[in-house]
């Protein structure tokens, strides 16, 4: 049977004039595509052609690919889009030799359709064998080619909701870890605390977790539940391990004790805690949203270490910022 793409997390419809957006990592040189492609420049909803169907991507439409903000496809193309999908994936599992970036968008995607899974069920039992794969998916491919790292930040950078947060954030603490040469048991629970750092957000009001601008005082105070929200599904889910459940429930937690839910300082927050604290925060800036646009990696960081120094730990702030000039 064919899988149907979940058109409203994964693609962005434009009702108007029937198009929607793609996933634009996914195409890579070589590729022939059997539908049209099309852009939208800043301050219209106009669409325009960027590359018609049949045209094969070569190093120069790749380039143009990569620098644009977004893709789109007529609606009516959706089938034919799915079944490019469906193939990519294929190619990705039977040939050693597509490129890291496509593998690494493949990846990224499939982690995407598992994300929306365990928020739309958050405390089905087999939330933790899924996770676990995502995790184990993301940390072969990080190994396997540091250019596999700079890919997935690279796709990290572009959008921001709660699932692909949670993607991004699982990325950018298993590339830390890996970085700080963190063991491969101890990778895998850092990367699925990551994965389900937000999953306490699936309780929290839609109206809230998707609100454009600042909360009001009593939104904020539900919206600071949700690591306790996701601390109680990690526990029906069966997950047991301890640094796993205070990396869900902390990582929120300031140095100086000002955080939430616990209120707790310094040492007293756990390692898993203190690395997705920062991923966290450095996701938040760096990816665009409805009401900000994304800071570049260097401003993020730069704001991280001159207004935060409170709150994050800055070993891990340094390690980051080290990781990424790191040959």
């Amino acid at each position: 049977m064919r899988k149907e793409i979940r058109v409203d997390k994964l693609t962005s419809i434009n009702k108007h004039v029937g198009h929607l957006r793609i996933e634009k990592w996914l195409l890579d040189i070589g590729d022939i595509l059997e539908f049209d492609l099309f852009q939208q420049f800043d301050g219209s909803h106009d669409k325009y052609m960027f590359l018609p169907k049949n045209h094969p991507i070569d190093a120069a439409v790749k380039a143009r690919i990569d620098h644009v903000e977004h893709l789109y496809i007529r609606h009516s193309d959706l089938i034919a889009y799915e079944n490019f999908i469906s193939e990519a994936i294929r190619a990705v599992a039977d040939n050693p030799h597509i490129s890291i970036t496509k593998k690494a968008a493949v990846i990224y995607h499939e982690a995407s359709n598992v994300v929306d899974e365990l928020f739309d069920n958050p405390e089905a039992l087999e939330n933790v064998p899924k996770s676990k794969k995502v995790v184990n998916n993301f940390i072969d491919t990080i190994f396997m080619d540091k250019r596999a790292v700079e890919s997935l930040m690279k796709i990290a950078s572009y959008d921001y909701y709660t699932q692909t947060h949670s993607i991004n954030v699982c990325v950018y603490a298993l590339s830390l870890g890996s970085y700080l040469k963190l063991g491969d048991k101890m990778l895998e629970k850092l990367g699925m605390a990551a994965l389900l750092h937000d999953l306490g957000k699936s309780r929290v009001s839609d109206a809230i977790v998707n609100k454009k601008g600042h909360l009001t005082t009593a939104e904020f105070e539900q919206m600071k539940l949700h690591p306790v929200y996701g601390h109680q599904i990690a526990l029906s889910m069966g997950i047991e391990n301890k640094q796993m459940l205070d990396g869900i429930r902390h990582h929120h937690e300031k140095l100086d004790g000002s955080g939430y839910p616990d209120g707790i300082r310094g040492r007293e927050i756990s390692l898993f805690a203190r690395i997705i604290g920062v991923c966290d925060v450095f996701d938040a800036l760096s990816t665009k949203c409805s009401y900000k646009d994304r800071m570049g990696s260097y401003a993020s960081l730069h704001l991280m270490k001159e207004t935060m120094n409170h709150h994050l730990d800055m070993i891990f702030i340094d390690a980051f910022i080290r990781m990424q000039h790191h040959e």
